[in-house]
C-alpha cells in the first residue's frame, strides 16, 4: 500500500472518493468529527487529506492528518480521521504516515482509537480519553 498526499488545491476534486469513508469515522457515536471540519482543515492546508491504495491501484481508504507545533517547539502528527475497505491490507500503513511525519519534523504519532488498536500497536501507548456530556 501507499500513501498519496492530496494538495489542498485538489482536495474539492478528491473529496467525493474520500467522502464516504470519512462519514463512517465521523457518524460514530465516540466521534466528535464533522466531514465539514476535515474538509476545511485539508482546504485550508491546516489538514492533509491522504487516499492509501495499492501502488498504481484505486484507493480502498482514506484518512486527515495533521502536524501540530507544541510550546515547546516539539511537532506531533495526528491521525484524525482514517476509513475505508479492506483494513487488514491497509493498517501497516501507519508506519508510512510516521516515516512522513519524521520527515516533517514531528517527534511523536497521535491518534484516538477504539480501544481494540491497542492489542495491534503494541508499540503505542494507549491512553483513555474521558469524556462527560452534560
Amino acid at each position: 500500500m501507499i500513501l498519496t498526499p492530496v494538495p489542498a488545491d485538489q482536495v474539492d476534486a478528491i473529496w467525493p472518493v474520500a467522502e464516504p469513508w470519512l462519514a463512517r469515522v465521523c457518524d460514530r457515536p465516540e466521534s466528535d468529527l464533522t466531514l465539514e471540519g476535515l474538509r476545511a482543515l485539508c482546504r485550508a492546508g491546516e489538514g492533509q487529506l491522504v487516499l492509501i491504495g495499492p501502488a498504481g491501484g484505486a484507493p480502498v481508504a482514506a484518512g486527515v492528518t495533521q502536524v501540530r507545533q507544541h510550546r515547546d517547539e516539539s511537532r506531533s502528527c495526528w491521525v484524525l480521521a482514517v476509513g475505508g475497505g479492506g483494513a487488514r491490507a491497509w493498517r501497516h500503513t501507519l508506519a508510512l504516515i510516521e516515516v512522513g511525519a519524521r520527515r516533517l519534523g514531528c517527534a511523536t504519532v497521535e491518534f484516538a482509537g477504539r480501544a481494540g488498536w491497542a492489542g495491534l500497536l503494541p508499540d503505542y501507548a494507549a491512553h483513555t480519553h474521558f469524556r462527560k456530556a452534560l
